[in-house]
């Protein structure tokens, strides 16, 4: 029995959609074998009149067949989300109204390099090739491609000296071809050398809690160079200072373009300085570096000090150096590169439950870090010297770390959400890199996963994986990242890290599903070391 035919005329007919809202060729979703199909004909669902149709060739309508175009690349995705700072060549492509849309959040792509002088160090001039054809016969980190660049995206902050594509070196990872310097990039680094030892030999400081005293310090040796400063180490001549003997002294490098009445540098760079610190003067916390002094009161007295210096008949801006107190066993990132990676489970527990310490006092304190990586863990003491602490009471009687480099930090108020697409990329959540509005405090939180993702694993999470093949390793850090693609991989079947994995598993996830920094401290890993604790 046939069904009424009102039914089929009372359907509405289905309306041709066009496809060129996203750039693609006419006939991409039309099987190119099958004969052109009207979609204005009314489908016919009557099984009996399509057995009658069968017997007639004449009258055979093919069916719709879809064809669903494959992207090899991130920047073929038809979609909306512009979050990748490693895809020079997508902002260009897309409308006039994103591309206005994208204006607030300026991408700089800027280098950074530590410690060019120290031989300790893998980004030391003179042993640059020599350390990572060391590190090439590890049999643990000889899988990972591509650590010689990095992205760090900062669009509120004072643009840098100089720009560059390439993404940070994050762990001691091998590079499959051999690194060498081209002629920029080794004057840049004979430059940056000049500009320090054209230093000062003498400091004159204040400390915060006495300016109207100066105090004199000795330079000793360069530590290292950030994206807006250098770090140098000062002795007091003072030999009954003991307190403030050994200092850290941050030089803010400024922009060429400072002075230029054209944009508003000088502005962010002002707003800048003021911001870390007057959130560095208020921490004390044994795990978070400390704020000893500053080189000119005006720094911290003043809301503008900048302008104020030139106000005053300055031909040149003054220097502003942070007096901080300083960390003997360099970064994390430097420790663990030349250990190769080979440290105890229980030395990485105790570091990371100091850390999360940190930022729990942080985030207590409505402070957020937004650039907590490797590089910005300071160590007291070498990982070999903390070692040969581990039976000693002094071992749980002090400190072992201290948090540093506060130049993307905000103080928040509860519940406020951020937009500034800032920090660096292999640390950085989903939401930063998708440009829309976050919870600064879970994106903290992500970056610890992060960081203990790299201490179990020796890579970063996501990073290519050391069995992918040339088509994975090819694709974007930052479209893993928004895809939450990372595995497990060295640890995979090693037994006793259920409780640290369940960190990682939390954190490295949706941010309706992500931990916050509470739940961190109240898991069993944390729990079990911050207990023993007696600072």
């Amino acid at each position: 029995m046939k069904p009424p035919e009102s039914h089929s005329n009372n359907n509405p007919k289905t309306p041709k959609l066009s496809q060129e809202e996203f750039g693609l060729p006419p006939n991409i979703f039309q099987n190119s074998n099958a004969p052109a199909i009207d979609l204005t004909d009314t489908v016919n669902t009557d099984p009996v009149k399509n057995s009658q149709q069968e017997t007639e060739p004449t009258t055979v309508k093919t069916p719709l067949t879809l064809n669903i175009p494959t992207f090899d690349t991130i920047n073929a995705l038809p979609t909306p989300m512009t979050y990748t700072p490693l895809s020079p060549n997508l902002l260009s492509s897309m409308s006039p109204t994103i591309q206005m849309q994208q204006q607030p959040f300026q991408q700089l792509n800027i280098k950074k390099r530590r410690n060019n002088n120290n031989l300790n160090n893998i980004n030391g001039i003179n042993t640059f090739k020599s350390h990572f054809n060391e590190i090439r016969n590890s049999k643990e980190l000889d899988q990972v491609k591509n650590i010689a660049a990095s992205n760090r995206v900062v669009s509120e902050l004072i643009p840098p000296p100089t720009l560059s594509p390439q993404r940070i070196v994050s762990l001691p990872t091998v590079n499959e071809e051999e690194i060498t310097f081209d002629n920029e990039e080794r004057t840049k680094l004979e430059n940056e050398q000049n500009e320090f030892s054209n230093e000062e030999i003498i400091l004159n400081g204040y400390l915060l809690k006495d300016m109207s005293h100066v105090r004199q310090w000795k330079k000793i040796k360069h530590i290292g160079t950030g994206n807006f400063s250098f770090v140098t180490l000062y002795e007091s001549l003072d030999e009954f200072d003991k307190y403030y003997h050994q200092v850290a002294v941050k030089k803010i490098k400024y922009p060429n373009n400072i002075l230029n009445t054209t944009d508003d540098t000088l502005s962010r760079l002002e707003s800048s300085l003021t911001r870390e610190l007057s959130v560095l003067k208020t921490l004390d916390h044994p795990c978070v570096v400390k704020l000893y002094g500053i080189n000119n009161p005006i720094f911290i007295e003043q809301k503008r000090p900048l302008t104020t210096l030139l106000q005053e008949g300055h031909a040149s801006i003054p220097s502003c150096e942070f007096i901080m107190s300083y960390c003997n066993g360099g970064d994390l990132l430097k420790e663990l590169t030349e250990c190769q990676g080979n440290v105890p489970r229980w030395l990485i527990q105790r570091l990371y439950g100091e850390l999360v310490l940190a930022v729990k006092y942080l985030h207590e304190n409505l402070i957020i870090h937004r650039d907590l990586k490797l590089e910005n863990i300071l160590l007291r003491y070498t990982l070999d010297e903390i070692i040969g602490m581990r039976n000693t009471a002094s071992y749980y009687e002090q400190n072992m770390i201290e948090l540093g480099d506060f130049g993307l930090c905000k103080k928040i108020e509860n519940g406020e959400l951020c937009t500034a697409r800032c920090g660096s990329e292999d640390y950085v959540s989903p939401e930063i890199l998708m440009g829309i509005p976050y919870n600064g405090n879970l994106t903290d939180t992500w970056a610890l996963g992060v960081i203990l993702y790299a201490l179990l694993e020796d890579r970063l999470p996501f990073d290519a994986p050391p069995n992918a093949n040339q088509r994975q390793r090819n694709r974007p850090v930052a479209h893993r990242i928004a895809r939450f693609e990372w595995r497990w991989s060295k640890t995979l079947d090693e037994v006793g890290l259920d409780s640290a994995k369940d960190i990682v598993k939390n954190t490295l996830t949706r941010k309706n599903q992500r931990w916050n920094i509470q739940q961190m401290y109240d898991s069993d890993y944390i729990k079990e070391v911050v207990g023993t604790l007696k600072f």
